[in-house]
């Protein structure tokens, strides 16, 4: 008997599938999409990689009494940890104060951002809108940071 569970597949994943990452932003001046769809899955994908890394690496104690061990399992791992948790908190940097809640829900969270049930169908298509907006427009600042590492 196989247990083959089905492979979760990430919630930008999802989306992409769905076609919210070909959304076309405005910037003022005109509507534009500088990326596909492919590279900003890209880029949301290298940046969750980064954050899981960077993540590993933070190693909290509860109890600062206890001796400390060393859990690593090499040193090369340990570098290419600590260069993903560099290249994560450089990227972080690189989202606009208005994108960064939303990238960091959806891509690092991976939760979706609620509605509210007070809002009007009207509302919610507007707000989904904005999302869909402001979701394109964080993994676009993210796509030439993380294009280097592609080639």
């Amino acid at each position: 008997m196989s247990t083959n569970t089905p492979k979760r597949i990430s919630l930008l994943r999802k989306y992409f599938k769905q076609g919210w990452l070909t959304r076309r932003y405005f910037d003022g001046k005109s509507f534009l999409q500088p990326y596909s769809a492919e590279d900003r899955l890209y880029a949301g994908e290298m940046l969750y990689r980064d954050f899981s890394a960077w993540q590993r690496g933070m190693r909290l104690t509860r109890a600062y009494d206890m001796v400390k061990v060393d859990v690593s399992k090499s040193i090369s791992g340990c570098v290419q940890t600590g260069v993903s948790a560099e290249r994560f908190r450089k990227a972080l940097r690189l989202l606009s104060k208005a994108s960064l809640p939303v990238v960091y829900k959806i891509v690092l969270q991976e939760e979706e951002v609620d509605v509210s049930e007070k809002m009007s169908a009207r509302e919610r298509l507007y707000f989904n809108d904005e999302i869909k907006g402001l979701l394109c427009r964080g993994l676009d600042e993210l796509c030439g940071f993380y294009e280097e590492r592609r080639k």
